[in-house]
């Protein structure tokens, strides 16, 4: 009797398996032993938590909210591997609201929904401008407060919007902990930033960005952390206004390969860079507060200085600093110099520094939120009703 039911048990767990724990899904038709739907959409709807959607290879032209833990793969099938999801044919519509106020149009949406993995897939913003109509920003991705996951190999581009564009955007506004990994993707053609992550005053999400390829020329930041813990590491960043804007205490910028943009790192609220590789901009590194940790960065050919502290106190060791005018500016009597090496600076450093009087007026700048060019606030996630950039 005891071994008719353990089998009646096991019967019964083998039926519900597919409700508890899950199941295997298909949008398209490439997968024929697979329930297949005809839209991501109706997928990530109709499935139990925790499944796997597969996404056979094509161009999905909609707005996907995802409010429950699932993985979002994209398949290949015969030679085909591109995913595409693109904007409607009517255009997109705000669908939520950020934790700093802004409407938002996010064409992959996640909200409230656990843990959710999106893998192998493209988001095209093309044809999504609304011209920041209302404030109104459009997003790649969104990670919305108490949702965590891994976003890899991923692309996002085109997201487009007067200033108010954004690759891949993540946040959390919630007491609890969040975690979101973006790693091995690429993000192109953006106008705020390739990728943002922020949270409230207390950090409550920690975020690895590792390994990501992030070139956005027009945006103020090619990847931009506010008030938010983790690394930013192994990243090949290149042409931004900044190239990671910093404002955490708590996130560590490390070993990226930093080309051309006019900042290389901005670090405004201390934390660390180290062994990074920076150059053709203005300044390499450029500092916001005290108690930054400055180590092991090769810094090369910056037409202001390698590193602009603005009579910071901060750390300085093991840094090589080669063609800059000058290789440190404005150090404070309070900064920690170890062995750092100049080569082709006219001048290796200068000083100057009253206390800890902010000297630099590129760092006055910075840290009033500010652009040094022409008085106008820099119109980020983090600063959503700042004055747009002309």
């Amino acid at each position: 009797m005891l071994r008719y039911r353990v089998l009646l048990g096991l019967a019964a767990l083998m039926f519900w398996a597919p409700s508890l724990f899950g199941s295997s899904v298909q949008v398209g038709t490439c997968k024929p032993h697979l329930t297949s739907f005809s839209t991501i959409s109706a997928a990530v709807g109709g499935v139990p938590a925790g499944s796997t959607i597969q996404v056979c290879p094509g161009t999905y032209a909609e707005q996907i909210t995802i409010t429950q833990p699932v993985n979002l793969v994209g398949v290949t099938s015969g030679t085909a591997n591109e995913v595409v999801i693109a904007v409607p044919p009517a255009g997109l519509l705000p669908n939520t609201t950020s934790m700093f106020g802004e409407s938002v149009a996010a064409q992959v949406l996640v909200l409230e929904a656990g843990s959710v993995n999106i893998t192998n897939i493209a988001v095209d913003g093309t044809g999504g401008d609304m011209g920041c109509l209302s404030n109104v920003w459009v997003a790649g991705i969104f990670y919305g407060s108490g949702s965590s996951g891994t976003v890899n190999r991923v692309r996002a581009s085109g997201q487009v919007d007067a200033t108010c564009g954004v690759g891949i955007w993540v946040e959390n506004s919630d007491t609890s902990n969040q975690a979101v990994n973006i790693r091995n993707s690429s993000v192109c053609n953006v106008d705020s930033a390739g990728i943002f992550a922020g949270s409230g005053t207390t950090p409550t999400l920690s975020v690895s960005l590792n390994n990501n390829v992030v070139s956005a020329s027009s945006a103020v930041a090619d990847i931009d952390v506010d008030s938010v813990n983790g690394t930013v590491s192994n990243g090949n960043i290149s042409n931004g206004s900044f190239g990671v804007f910093d404002s955490s205490s708590g996130v560590s910028v490390t070993a990226n390969r930093i080309i051309g943009s006019t900042t290389g790192i901005y670090l405004a609220n201390g934390g660390t860079a180290s062994n990074n590789q920076v150059s053709g901009g203005s300044e390499g590194i450029l500092l916001g507060a005290s108690g930054a940790t400055i180590n092991g960065n090769t810094i090369v050919s910056n037409t202001t200085a390698g590193v602009e502290l603005g009579c910071f106190a901060a750390s300085l060791n093991g840094n090589t600093i080669n063609d800059a005018p000058v290789g440190l500016d404005s150090v404070s009597p309070s900064v920690g110099l170890g062995t750092n090496n100049f080569f082709n600076t006219t001048t290796t450093m200068t000083g100057g520094c009253a206390g800890e009087a902010i000297a630099s007026p590129r760092a006055m700048a910075m840290r009033t939120n500010v652009s040094s060019n022409g008085g106008e606030q820099w119109h980020t996630p983090a600063t959503p009703f700042g004055t747009r950039t002309k």
